[in-house]
Formats: C-alpha cells, sequence, structure tokens
C-alpha cells in the first residue's frame, strides 16, 4: 500500500489534508479499505454514493465523519467529510484513520 498524506486545495482556495490510500482506482481495495476503517475505527457508514467510476462513503465515529473516495483517474483518498471547514473531531478522526493503516 502506498499510504500517504496529502494536501487537497480546490478552486475556492481553502486547503486540507486528505490521506493518498492508493494512486490506483480497485474496488477491491476500496471495499476492503471500508472494512479495515468500519472495524479499525468502530464507525458506521452513514451514506454510501457511487456510480462506476466515483464512490463516496462516509463513516461516522461519534460526532465526527470522514469520507472514503475512490475516483478512476485519482485513486483512493480519505479526507474530512466537511473538506476545510471540518470540526475539529473529524480532523482527529482522520488522523486515527492514518493509524489504522501503520
Amino acid at each position: 500500500m502506498s499510504l500517504s498524506w496529502q494536501t487537497y486545495a480546490p478552486p475556492d482556495g481553502d486547503s486540507y489534508r486528505q490521506i493518498l490510500v492508493s494512486p490506483k482506482s480497485s474496488k477491491l481495495r476500496f471495499y476492503w479499505t471500508a472494512l479495515k476503517l468500519q472495524f479499525g475505527l468502530k464507525g458506521v457508514w452513514k451514506e454510501r454514493v457511487g456510480e462506476t467510476d466515483t464512490i463516496y462513503w462516509d463513516l461516522r465515529v461519534g460526532d465526527a465523519t470522514i469520507t472514503l473516495h475512490l475516483e478512476h483517474f485519482l485513486g483512493i483518498t480519505v479526507f474530512p467529510t466537511e473538506g476545510a471547514k471540518a470540526s475539529d473531531a473529524s480532523v482527529e478522526l482522520l488522523a486515527q484513520a492514518y493509524a489504522v493503516f501503520e
């Protein structure tokens, strides 16, 4: 696995940190990542939206939410659901998610 931290900078200028799980989009790896996060963080999947090339799943743990994202051209990432406006709890959950993979 090629796990690493990245900074995402959308056009609106508000950047935030995200985890790059894999630069390749593999549905098998996406589902494996989802299970690892769910059981490692003891979370509940609240929202599951997806198509053929793009999938977004929101994992809720307490008051915090992170999003697992598969994008055909970008790979698999995990980020605070609210992006740059994320609560401290969601940012902390993202750090805990990174630790699940170590």
